[in-house]
């Protein structure tokens, strides 16, 4: 293991313990999410910010909202990493309301889809970008009303964050989904492969190649005796899609992480625990070799996302994926490839004009 890769273990461990310390009765996972959103960002979790970051949270919100609840310890995260926590909580609740407009019920995935849009700087735009989030949900749910439910809005909010059209997005969504289960017929559930083909849409490029190599790197776990699970794990495979490495180098980087954070016993130290570990390990990897050397890209990427998905809400949580700064870099897409997009979407009006017109 690389001094980096040793010292980025040992910051999770670290944050993980005071956080923990300081937020006894928070559950778990969620004290884990939170270990890794500072992480990520290189610092050292401030337990005494986001103990004042909540009282915050308590004078600026009702009792019973979702803020409080299922998200709570994510979001004094973020509040506490802010330049101005009551201005971060501002944004994020007005962006909420947006989004949360017309529900019934209050849902915590529309809240981390809030975070989401703030912390990628979008607020000013938040109006169009909840107007294409709600076509990509409806969308989703026509095409796959099975595979879809709430549980895929922070996802979408991502999807829709990016300068790919709807179109563009769900035909990247069903292009890889149909590839990976009907074509190379893929051994996992319907609900982790089209999970993970989410992630893959966030990025421009072919996704049947897309697809391909996140087998490999699957393949290459289970060469290592290192099962990665193909279940609620497997979506985060997308966060490695354009790590800096060789699929064996990284592979071996992330089982050495992860047997490193088992001697820490931070973490679980039992065999069945170790997808979990896996997972961790990998954002790691991700965070540590997926640096861009854009500026601007990692000026964005100094607000790491994390996603969580809860399959109960109330009682079990589990972290699924990591947007790591590779993958929030790729979401912009070059000149290159915009002008591809364009002169693609062009050319693609101008046949549909042109058979229109043979008719």
């Amino acid at each position: 293991m690389t001094e980096e890769m040793k010292a980025k273990c040992d910051l999770l461990v670290k944050n993980r313990t005071a956080i923990r310390r300081k937020f006894l009765f928070e559950n778990e996972l969620m004290t884990q999410v939170s270990a890794l959103v500072f992480t990520s960002d290189d610092v050292e979790a401030d337990v005494k910010k986001m103990a004042e970051c909540r009282k915050l949270l308590d004078r600026k919100t009702r009792p019973l909202s979702i803020l409080r609840a299922t998200v709570e310890l994510l979001l004094l995260s973020k509040m506490s990493l802010a330049a101005d926590p009551a201005e971060y909580l501002s944004d994020v609740k007005k962006v909420y309301g947006k989004i949360q407009k017309g529900q019934l019920l209050e849902n915590a995935y529309m809240a981390l889809a809030a975070i989401l849009i703030v912390d990628l700087g979008r607020r000013e735009d938040s109006d169009e970008i909840v107007a294409k989030y709600r076509e990509l949900i409806s969308r989703m749910n026509k095409d796959h009303p099975i595979l879809t439910d709430s549980e895929d809005t922070s996802f979408a909010a991502f999807l829709a964050l990016t300068d790919k059209s709807a179109d563009t997005i769900l035909s990247d969504l069903e292009t890889g989904y149909n590839y990976m289960k009907k074509t190379c017929k893929f051994k996992a559930s319907g609900n982790a492969i089209y999970e993970l083909c989410e992630m893959l849409a966030l990025t421009y490029g072919d996704m049947e190649e897309k697809c391909d190599k996140v087998m490999r790197i699957y393949s290459a776990f289970a060469k290592r005796k290192a099962e990665y699970g193909n279940g609620q794990e497997f979506s985060s495979l997308g966060a490695l899609i354009d790590v800096d490495l060789d699929i064996d180098t990284m592979v071996d980087s992330i089982v050495e992480a992860e047997h490193y954070l088992k001697c820490q016993k931070v973490f679980g130290d039992k065999d069945e625990e170790k997808k979990s570990r896996l997972v961790y390990a990998a954002f790691l990897v991700a965070d540590v070799y997926g640096r861009s050397t854009d500026p601007m890209s990692n000026a964005i990427a100094t607000n790491t996302l994390t996603m969580i998905r809860a399959k109960k809400i109330s009682t079990v949580i589990s972290v699924i994926g990591s947007v790591a700064p590779s993958v929030i870099s790729s979401m912009l897409p070059s000149e290159d490839s915009k002008e591809k997009t364009d002169e693609g979407e062009k050319d693609g009006a101008e046949t549909k004009e042109e058979s229109k017109d043979g008719k």
